[in-house]
């Protein structure tokens, strides 16, 4: 349980996070502190003064994790700054070649690092083709590695999380654990570190050894309990382990948008549908042209049949913002819903051509080929729905029925048992993996699962 004290720490914190994060270009980061520090409960503001940056100045300073700079610096920085809100991550690079201080090769290898993303999506061409085909490769991650990782020992925190993308990029895993857990030691309120850590944990075993890490490193960080429920949520850990992280939370947060969408969303994972959909809904009321999670509660609305809710939904975030992923997501699935397969299709190639890494998108995109029995296009937008987030229990469980579509239960059975590692606590896996047990003849493990299933279903 947190004490007033450390709501007021944590809210004076984030003040000052704003302000980091900005300055360092990291605008998720920025957009994320924002948002929890609007949750804050009203008597943990002092709204007797009046707030300036002249009165809080010794509150804001940002010199203890940022290093002074030269004039020249200073003007190189700011010109760079200007241009990477721009997206010119090119020009930023170029600019700011040479500088080795850590705020400005921190922005030059970031930008560097996003302009080669930039390219990697440009060179690829197509929505689909062929798995086996090697992806686009990000061609900076080279030359970031090898500026980064003789000087590992002696980077800060931002510089830190840049070189943990680039290790998880290489497949590092380990090492890149290690390195952002330094990273969020140094400076916690670098949400994107967290996020970027959140990737690398798949399993029940390696939650419990980071959380006891964390637990003995951060003892009393709000961020790192937040970090928890969130990655608990994704990995489809047990709902009483999220709870109990989150009830302090819930109790010292309870109007914070960000909390109530993330209760929203254990509620949707835990097959509670009306509680999920009641606070989508407040959530909504709340904030109107809030998009984040709008796509996970157009799931909620398909799967309860709420066409009307759904056709809402999807009218209001055209108007909020039509070019965003999430939008073409939920309009797919107004159209998915109401069985128009081909314009569905359409929509989710579009959410995908804005955002190729849009796990969500592929695997909803295979469920609309599952229906029209086009299991190859199905099977190849869940590889690569997987290839993005190895967590996706809907991608394994498609794989799973694209398999038994195939007539062939014994590779069905291996996505079906993937899906029962990912979702334990779920009776639909035990069934679909009881179902190809009994196709195969192995009525013993078969008479296992649907006795789990039936115990899960009580």
């Amino acid at each position: 349980m947190f004490t007033e004290k450390d709501i007021n720490q944590f809210k004076q914190q984030l003040q000052k996070a704003i302000l980091m994060c900005r300055e360092q270009c990291l605008y998720n980061s920025t957009k994320w502190v924002t948002e929890i520090l609007d949750g804050i409960p009203e008597n943990h503001l002092n709204n007797d003064q009046e707030w300036t940056i002249e009165s809080n100045v010794s509150l804001l300073t940002t010199a203890d994790l940022i290093p002074e700079l030269t004039t020249m610096e200073y003007d190189k920085y700011q010109r760079a700054q200007v241009l990477f809100e721009q997206c010119q991550f090119d020009n930023v690079a170029a600019i700011l070649k040479g500088y080795t201080t850590p705020r400005l090769r921190f922005l030059r290898l970031y930008a560097t690092y996003l302009a080669g993303e930039k390219h990697k999506e440009e060179r690829t061409q197509e929505i689909h083709g062929s798995i086996i085909d090697p992806p686009p490769k990000n061609e900076a991650l080279d030359s970031i590695y090898e500026e980064l990782r003789p000087i590992k020992n002696n980077l800060d925190a931002f510089n830190l999380y840049l070189y943990g993308i680039v290790l998880s990029k290489r497949e590092m895993e380990s090492e890149a654990i290690n390195i952002l857990l330094q990273s969020v030691k140094i400076y916690e309120y670098n949400w994107s570190a967290w996020m970027q850590l959140g990737t690398l944990i798949s399993t029940t075993r390696q939650f419990f050894s980071l959380k006891d890490y964390l637990d003995k490193e951060l003892p009393k960080s709000i961020v790192k309990n937040l970090f928890l429920t969130r990655l608990a949520l994704e990995i489809h850990l047990p709902s009483t382990l999220f709870w109990e992280i989150m009830q302090p939370l819930q109790i010292h947060f309870k109007e914070s948008i960000y909390i109530k969408s993330q209760l929203a969303i254990a509620y949707y994972n835990a097959l509670e549908y009306d509680k999920a959909e009641e606070l989508f809904d407040q959530i909504r009321q709340e904030n109107p042209y809030r998009l984040e999670d709008m796509d996970i509660y157009s799931n909620l609305l398909y799967l309860q049949g709420s066409k009307e809710k759904l056709s809402m939904l999807a009218h209001d975030c055209i108007q909020i913002d039509q070019y965003q992923p999430e939008t073409c997501c939920i309009v797919a699935n107004y159209h998915s819903a109401t069985g128009e397969i081909s314009e569905s299709i359409k929509y989710f190639k579009r959410a995908l051509k804005l955002n190729r890494s849009y796990h969500l998108a592929w695997t909803l995109l295979g469920h609309d080929y599952i229906e029209l029995k086009n299991t190859a296009a199905a099977i190849d937008c869940y590889n690569r729905a997987i290839a993005i987030n190895r967590r996706d229990y809907r991608a394994w469980y498609g794989l799973g029925q694209a398999q038994e579509m195939l007539d062939k239960p014994e590779h069905a059975l291996y996505y079906y048992q993937k899906t029962a590692e990912l979702r334990p606590d779920d009776e639909r896996m035990w069934k679909a993996l009881g179902g190809c047990y009994t196709i195969l003849q192995q009525d013993d493990k078969a008479l296992e699962c649907y006795e789990r299933a039936a115990l899960l279903d009580m």
